[in-house]
């Protein structure tokens, strides 16, 4: 066997298959040495999917349409991605809130042993898996993760320049709204039944002719719960409090006279505005720290935002067949 060999060996064949085997053996450990390692995997499967649905309708009391349902897959796989890497950071073991819970489960499953060898329960505890599905553990590594993805560092805070550019584009944003103070008519429709427009557009032509001033005007028409004057008013405001459209029909009034009947969600109103207050936009030392806080909010969302998508990138996202949506429960 030996002389064979020794023969093959130093012959043409020999060479050729020698050098094969190792070019053979040298690809296969290249390839292993280049191959990628698998990315983790996040499977968001159908029963999952249904679940966030049902907490969805359970807080809005409605079905999430297609944008609101693609908005909770991706927080749902946000969050998952969050606390997967918080645990790679270690933080598992090292926040005392989380430490805390876990140590206290452990109390619980492991009646009569040493509860003073905290270290140990913790150990146990994260052996166990008591962290995957505890909610109180799940929201405070999530919410470490935001905190720290999105923290600024000193050189990254707003500079006063940055500020002061701020102001400047927002001016306009800044600026107070428009208010009007004034007195009103009330003609109610629950009194006057299919009749109250028409006592407003007959009143509206006797106060005009007699020129009666708003004190007096008031004793000719019903009682309202807000009061005959409303002070300081912005268009928000009389659409709040009177229904939509109010405001706009009010700013629309010439000052000083009495408008025409103007509805709102408790019947007509004739309506005489006695001051107008124009908007002001306050100083940049007024609001200067706001638009600190809210460049340096703004940065932070940021910064959180690319870190996710670093993240997201690490990851194979698994989301399979379209679940058939929440159940209805008797």
């Amino acid at each position: 066997m030996r002389p064979f060999l020794a023969r093959l060996l130093r012959s043409p064949l020999g060479h050729f298959l020698l050098l094969g085997g190792l070019l053979l053996i040298a690809q296969q450990r290249f390839e292993g040495a280049t191959r990628p390692e698998p990315r983790p995997r996040i499977v968001l499967d159908a029963a999952r999917r249904i679940e966030l649905e049902r907490d969805f309708a359970t807080r809005t009391g409605r079905a999430p349409t297609e944008t609101e349902r693609a908005r909770l897959l991706a927080a749902a796989i946000d969050e998952e991605i969050l606390y997967r890497e918080a645990v790679a950071r270690g933080w598992l073991e090292r926040d005392g809130g989380v430490q805390t819970r876990l140590i206290q489960k452990m109390r619980f499953l492991e009646d009569g042993t040493d509860p003073s060898d905290e270290a140990a329960l913790l150990a146990r505890a994260v052996d166990l898996g008591l962290h995957r599905d505890d909610l109180v553990v799940r929201r405070i590594l999530v919410e470490k993760m935001r905190l720290s993805g999105s923290a600024l560092d000193a050189g990254e805070a707003p500079t006063s320049a940055e500020v002061e550019a701020a102001y400047a584009a927002q001016h306009e944003r800044l600026r107070s709204p428009d208010r009007r103070t004034l007195a009103h008519v009330f003609l109610s429709a629950d009194r006057r039944p299919g009749r109250a427009r028409e006592d407003a557009t007959a009143l509206h032509a006797r106060l005009v002719a007699e020129a009666i001033d708003p004190t007096a005007a008031v004793a000719l028409g019903d009682p309202f719960p807000l009061g005959h004057r409303l002070a300081r008013r912005a268009r928000a405001d009389l659409d709040r409090e009177l229904g939509a459209g109010f405001g706009r029909q009010v700013f629309a009034a010439a000052p000083g006279r009495w408008s025409e009947p103007i509805a709102s969600a408790y019947g007509w109103h004739l309506v005489q505005v006695e001051a107008v207050e124009a908007g002001e936009t306050p100083p940049l030392a007024i609001v200067a720290e706001k638009l600190r806080r809210d460049l340096a909010q703004a940065r932070r969302e940021r910064k959180l935002t690319s870190l996710l998508a670093e993240l997201r990138a690490r990851y194979e996202v698994v989301v399979p067949d379209e679940p058939a949506g929440p159940q209805e429960t008797g």
